[in-house]
């Protein structure tokens, strides 16, 4: 994992107030992983992210929300994350996809 990979990862543990061990970061490859890994630890179901796009129905919560997991919803979460990764990464929120690979 490189330090840009590393950063994103403490910054989305920071976001959601989750923990994500580093085993199972290990395993992220995709902007698609880390959502679905996320989703894991809110213990939220997979929506697609096509879906969310389609049809938003949540929101981009700040950055720093401090929000219980029970206040969190599967389309937040990707909206939130899109913001994340844009954010920590320098890329814009449109070209942030479910296939998109890091590193």
């Amino acid at each position: 994992m490189g330090l840009d990979f590393v950063e994103l990862i403490i910054r989305t543990e920071e976001v959601f107030s989750i923990q994500l061990p580093d085993e199972e970061c290990q395993l992220v490859r995709t902007v698609g992983d880390l959502y679905k890994l996320v989703l894991d630890k809110l213990t939220l179901p997979y929506v697609p992210s096509i879906e969310i796009e389609a049809d938003p129905g949540g929101i981009a919560r700040p950055l720093r929300s401090g929000l219980r997991l029970s206040q969190w919803t599967a389309p937040d979460t990707w909206l939130t994350l899109k913001a994340v990764i844009s954010d920590q990464l320098g890329i814009k929120r449109s070209a942030i996809t479910e296939l998109a690979r890091f590193g």
